[in-house]
């Protein structure tokens, strides 16, 4: 019996979804690791990078989501997400037709933001809030890109990119007040698509709720990776090597 091999022509494009802050340059270092036979497309959701003249929600999200698949054509998609672009994604992938989403590989995004974690980010956004009025904004985000190289997350080219591609941190908290309260686990049922949830096992709400989300889903899987929020940035070539995996197998299985 032979294995039927996929058309690498016929391979879904990849649209890649930043995190609150950030803005497509957050891509990069995954970039580098993806299979070179995928088409990828990075974009800035509202309120980021080249879109930091408006304001994050979710809706406007998606809007800028299903505007970019509309100009592939009949080309099918993945969403790729982490943290807030794991959230979008799930909220674009039911929006948009479901013949045009060949899967979803979302990371950070276990969990919906209520409770005590809504309480936990509501403060966070305070603080920076006061640490912009403080410092500026620009200075700020200055701080937070050396915090990021100090921490050994990005690269200090990596990290100058972002700040260079537009990053404002007051689209965290925008993001933070666009999610809150929004059912994520009750939308999940109703997504067609596989869905890979990847999290960094330090990333405690996300983990605690990774199993609900898991069992929710028509069709999913899960990878678990040795760092905290953000496995994306923490782990860019394990990221890229579970999305390469991911589409490879959503080609098998339409080849078969």
């Amino acid at each position: 019996m032979t294995t039927a091999t996929p058309d690498a022509s016929a391979a879904p494009v990849l649209i890649l979804l930043h995190g609150a802050g950030g803005n497509q340059a957050m891509w990069n270092p995954v970039r580098r690791h993806l299979d070179p036979r995928w088409r990828v497309i990075a974009l800035d959701l509202p309120g980021h990078g080249s879109k930091s003249d408006g304001h994050y929600t979710i809706e406007a999200a998606v809007q800028t989501v299903a505007d970019e698949v509309r100009k592939l054509g009949a080309s099918r998609v993945v969403l790729v997400g982490d943290s807030l672009g794991g959230y979008t994604s799930m909220a674009s992938a039911l929006a948009l037709p479901p013949e045009r989403v060949a899967g979803l590989a979302i990371g950070g995004c276990t969990q919906n933001i209520a409770g005590k974690t809504l309480r936990q980010l509501r403060m966070r956004k305070f603080m920076m809030r006061m640490m912009a009025a403080l410092l500026g904004p620009k200075r700020l985000v200055a701080k937070s890109a050396d915090a990021i190289v100090k921490k050994g997350i990005l690269g200090r080219d990596d990290a100058d990119a972002l700040v260079a591609g537009g990053m404002r941190l007051a689209a965290w908290g925008e993001a933070v007040d666009s999610l809150a309260d929004r059912d994520f686990l009750a939308d999940v049922p109703k997504i067609t698509a596989p869905i890979l949830f990847i999290n960094g096992d330090k990333d405690t709400g996300p983990v605690a709720g990774e199993p609900a989300f898991v069992a929710a889903a028509r069709h999913a899987g899960k990878q678990r990776f040795a760092c905290e929020h953000g496995v994306s940035l923490w782990l860019p070539a394990e990221f890229a090597a579970a999305v390469n995996g991911f589409v490879e197998q959503l080609m098998l299985k339409e080849a078969a």
